[in-house]
């Protein structure tokens, strides 16, 4: 026991100085070794609505020495910090970065349906802070923004033009174009501003057009569309117009339109080096960079490391933790002496039903993910105000359900008459360790976000790799994840019961390993079907599978962080449980953890209503 002990304190401490170490890098890599002073800002837009900010200023920005100035925005769903990768470049290079929340993101305030676009959702706040801070060259001001911040960009470019001297010279849009979330064209806003594109070649929303006999012309083709041509031709139409040609500078006078094309999805434009390249290249061109880099010197990919390392430093830690606290007096209660072993399965009944659910919670998970797509996306309700918790919270119940009704089905066609006991293997335990339970699982989130709020004081930085992110949050986004709390604690308890006490047995080997790979994979495979149809298609034909709406169009990209939790929570769970003979201990940290991820990096619409942009 003291071993163990010993082992657990030594991984803890370990934890913590991965930890110590990602929050150091990262900062150092997003200031670029001190020379860059990053600090949060809050705006109030002209709407009224609080704004949050991330000023990026280079040393080399002063009164005397103006520096360009560009304002990089989120795309819906996500917050300030996923423009990371931009944003550290542009600074690195000498220009000052204003990272922008939009409305309802990150850590700007929530608007109603009908004020969310007020303002160019928020993003005309930083506008007009750029264009007064004394060391910014206001006749060199840009916006970049991905999917619907460069919707963001054409309200910003709107009001721009409403004002005696604007201030927006230059747009960059990253899987974005010229027409905004609610439908209206700004193709004719952008006067002699220069104004890139880049136009992914798989892009889940944008970039989607009809030939002329109303056929869907597919992302890939775009360079060939009337759109393209009226583009780069500065909205003067489409004839006698070649085909657009990726990368080429098209000019009228001293303004160029260029068109990029990576070959990538929607959401790889914020975590791909070459569309960082020619975001570093456009703006280069446009204003010129007060320190010039070629576009291939990027080091957004080590601070997204050290984020990960980060990341994986706060599981070891609640793991450890955990370990940790289970060789104290006061939790040994929850101890079990000797490390749970799987049950033999040897008759043909018991393999059969083994194989047979899991196959039925497979294809349930698929189907009813789809249909939580199809009628729940989007429909969020002044008690449930971010839509996208509400649709994979929704499906992760509905899958939960599921799998409890083929459990209980399975215990009295054959469990009982075999011998299996509810008792033995710990789905059942006393009302003391529930508490003690329950007691332990809290303090260890606990302390897991204390952590990462001591990453955002202390550093300015957080714990993500791409779609995977654990940011701080306010109290506000707390009252909010315990309202979708509940979806989640059904679905990972009732998985991780199915896990360890019904099926950790010796099918896949007689150690267990095997056991714990089956049963992840087919906690994915619905999923990972889904994925292999809507994406094979789409990468074999040019066209998603479904995408009649927005729903079907972000259905996958949802995917992305859903396979890592489902595939991981198995394996942490299964770690815990055989030290505990308990499944509810880490499915609660786990379900805490993710319902926080969820909610602290999303869009919170107040008062409810179907918000979905108009351009699908």
């Amino acid at each position: 026991m003291k071993k163990a002990s010993a082992s657990a304190k030594l991984l803890v401490a370990i934890s913590l100085i991965l930890c110590l170490i990602s929050m150091i890098v990262s900062s150092a890599i997003q200031s670029s070794f001190g020379q860059v002073t990053v600090e949060e800002l809050r705006l109030v837009d002209r709407s009224g609505y609080s704004v949050s900010t991330l000023l990026y200023r280079p040393d080399t920005a002063t009164a005397e020495a103006k520096a360009p100035c560009i304002i990089t925005i989120e795309g819906w769903y996500n917050n300030k910090e996923m423009q990371d990768l931009y944003s550290i470049e542009y600074a690195r290079r000498g220009y000052v970065v204003l990272a922008v929340d939009m409305h309802g993101h990150g850590n700007s305030e929530s608007t109603t349906a009908d004020a969310l676009y007020s303002s160019a959702v928020g993003v005309d706040a930083a506008v007009e802070l750029a264009g007064t801070l004394p060391y910014v060259d206001t006749s060199r001001i840009g916006l970049t923004g991905h999917s619907s911040g460069g919707a963001a960009c054409d309200m910003a470019v709107a009001i721009d033009n409403e004002r005696n001297t604007p201030l927006i010279s230059a747009v960059l849009f990253q899987a974005s174009t010229w027409v905004d979330d609610t439908g209206v064209d700004h193709s004719a806003d952008f006067g002699d501003r220069d104004v890139g594109i880049i136009a992914d070649l798989y892009d889940e929303f944008f970039f989607w057009t009809e030939d002329e006999n109303g056929n869907t012309v597919a992302p890939r083709d775009f360079m060939k569309t009337d759109d393209a041509k009226n583009f780069v031709n500065f909205n003067a139409g489409a004839d006698g117009v070649s085909d657009v040609v990726a990368g080429q500078y098209y000019t009228s006078g001293d303004a160029f339109r260029v068109i990029y094309r990576p070959n990538c999805t929607h959401p790889q434009v914020h975590f791909s080096s070459e569309c960082v390249g020619y975001g570093i290249s456009f703006f280069e061109d446009s204003f010129g960079a007060p320190n010039p880099l070629p576009a291939s010197n990027q080091v957004w990919q080590i601070k997204t490391a050290f984020n990960f390392i980060g990341l994986a430093g706060i599981v070891v830690f609640l793991l450890s933790f955990v370990v940790a606290m289970l060789n104290t007096s006061f939790f040994s209660i929850l101890k079990e002496k000797e490390l749970v072993q799987p049950v033999a399965v040897t008759d043909t009944g018991g393999k059969v039903w083994f194989w047979i659910s899991l196959i039925l919670c497979a294809i349930f998970s698929g189907a009813s993910y789809m249909w939580t797509i199809a009628n729940i996306y989007s429909k969020t309700t002044p008690v449930f105000p971010q839509t996208g918790p509400l649709t994979m919270g929704l499906w992760s119940l509905l899958s939960g359900v599921f799998a409890l009704i083929i459990l209980i089905i399975y215990y009295f066609s054959y469990g009982k008459k075999h011998g299996y006991s509810p008792a033995m293997r710990g789905v059942t335990i006393s009302l003391k360790k529930l508490g003690y339970t329950i007691l332990l699982a809290v303090l260890a989130v606990s302390l897991g976000f204390l952590i990462l709020f001591f990453a955002n004081y202390f550093f300015q930085t957080d714990f993500r790799l791409w779609v995977l992110t654990l940011k701080a949050f306010g109290p506000d986004k707390v009252l909010i994840a315990l309202r979708y709390l509940p979806f989640f604690l059904v679905f990972y308890i009732i998985n991780s019961v199915a896990v360890n006490c019904f099926n950790y047995n010796t099918i896949g080997g007689k150690k267990g390993w095997g056991n714990i790979i089956i049963l992840s994979v087919f906690n994915i495979l619905g999923a990972a079907a889904f994925l292999a149809v809507q994406y094979g298609t789409f990468f074999s034909t040019g066209l998603l599978k479904w995408y009649s709406t927005e729903g079907w169009r972000i259905s996958g990209i949802w995917l992305y962080p859903a396979i890592v939790y489902l595939f991981l929570a198995p394996i942490l769970n299964r770690f815990i449980y055989k030290r505990t003979k308990n499944p509810y201990l880490f499915a609660i940290i786990v379900a805490v953890l993710i319902t926080m991820m969820s909610v602290a990096n999303t869009t919170t619409m107040l008062g409810g209503g179907a918000v979905v942009a108009g351009n699908y």
